[in-house]
C-alpha cells in the first residue's frame, strides 16, 4: 500500500531530509522567510501539536513563539534527526506517533501547524484525517498547513486508480520510491475544507514556492470563506 511505501520512504531519506530540501543552505532558508515569519506570528503563544515534523526544521521556529509544540512524526528515525538539533526542552517534546491516529496523542492544543504534510494525504483519506485534526483543538484556533508549489519538473502527469498524483523519489542509495504529491488549486482547498465550520485563507509565495492554509475552526454556521488572502 502507498502509504506504508512512503512512510517507509521518509523513515530511509530521515538523514539526509534537511540537506535534500535546502534546509542546510542559508540561502535558501533565507527565501522562506515569509513562511517562517507567518508560522512564528500564527502560533505565537499557542499549546502547539506538530503533524509529521520531520527532522524539526519547522519546529525550531513554531517553537521561538510558542508557549509548548509536540512534535510527531511517525518515524523514530525522523524524531532521531531532530533530537540532535537545539530546542527549548522545557516547551518542546518529541513523540512517534500516526497523524491518523491524532485522537491518541495526550494534550490540550490550541495550535496546530502541519508542513509539507497534506500534499502527501490520499484523497480518499483527507476527510478523515482533516476531521481527526480538527478534532483536536478548540473554536479560534489556527491550523496551518504549509505545502509546495509544483517546480519546473513537479507534475507527472501520473495517478493512482483514486485520483492521487504519484511521484517517483530516489534515495541517496539508488533505491526508488512512489509517494502521493497533490498540488491543490484554491478551488481544491476550498472543497477540502467545504464540509467544516470556519475561517479558510490560502495564500501563495511563489517566489519560495509555497503554500499557506490557514483554518480556524468557528462556533458560528457562517459558510467557509475560501477567498484567498
Amino acid at each position: 500500500m502507498i502509504i506504508e511505501e512512503m512512510q517507509n520512504y521518509y523513515g530511509q531519506r530521515a538523514s539526509v531530509y534537511d540537506s535534500s530540501m535546502g534546509y542546510d543552505d542559508e540561502g535558501k532558508v533565507r527565501i522562506l522567510l515569509p513562511i517562517i515569519e507567518h508560522v512564528r506570528e500564527a502560533l505565537r503563544g499557542r499549546h502547539v501539536l506538530e503533524i509529521a515534523c520531520g527532522p524539526g526544521f519547522w519546529t525550531q521556529f513554531a517553537s521561538e513563539t510558542a508557549a509548548s509544540v509536540v512534535a510527531t512524526d511517525y518515524n523514530q528515525s525522523t524524531l532521531d534527526e531532530a533530537l540532535k538539533k537545539r530546542f527549548p526542552f522545557d516547551r518542546v517534546s518529541f513523540l512517534q506517533a500516526d497523524a491518523y491516529h491524532l485522537d491518541l496523542i495526550l494534550g490540550v492544543f490550541d495550535g496546530i501547524l502541519s508542513v509539507d504534510w497534506l500534499a502527501h494525504v490520499p484523497l480518499s483519506k483527507i476527510t478523515e484525517f482533516l476531521s481527526g485534526v480538527i478534532g483536536r483543538v478548540g473554536f479560534g484556533s489556527p491550523i496551518v498547513f504549509v505545502d509546495q508549489l509544483p517546480g519546473e519538473h513537479s507534475i507527472t502527469r501520473e495517478f493512482d486508480t483514486e485520483g492521487n498524483h504519484i511521484q517517483e523519489r530516489t534515495l541517496p542509495d539508488g533505491s526508488t520510491f512512489r509517494v502521493i504529491k497533490h498540488f491543490f488549486s484554491d478551488d481544491q482547498i476550498t472543497d477540502l475544507f467545504s464540509g467544516f465550520v470556519g475561517y479558510l485563507s490560502i495564500r501563495r509565495f511563489p517566489e519560495c514556492r509555497r503554500l499557506i492554509v490557514t483554518f480556524i475552526p468557528t462556533l458560528s454556521e457562517q459558510a467557509v470563506d475560501g477567498n484567498p488572502q
